[in-house]
């Protein structure tokens, strides 16, 4: 949150330095604030990744684990069947 804050900052000023103080840049400028201070209270508040999310994740990926290693012992069955 601080880096954006910064970035703002360093915008702001490169804006100002080559435009000067005027209506058009004061909009711009406001404009990335208000980014930055949805960016801030958004993540700050409410925009946190959900532990179901995780859990579903990692248990399909067990289920997927399992089915490959099923594959595995039917590849083997079938490389056995086929040598003898």
């Amino acid at each position: 949150m601080v880096t954006c804050w910064i970035a703002i900052t360093i915008i702001s000023s490169v804006i100002f330095w080559v435009g000067g103080v005027n209506l058009w840049n004061n909009i711009s400028v406001g404009l990335l604030v208000f980014t930055a201070l949805i960016i801030t209270f958004g993540l700050s508040f409410g925009l946190k990744p959900e532990k179901k999310l995780e859990i579903t994740l990692l248990s399909e990926l067990q289920s997927i684990n399992a089915k490959i290693d099923e594959l595995k012992k039917e590849v083997e069955n079938i490389k056995k069947i086929i040598e003898e």
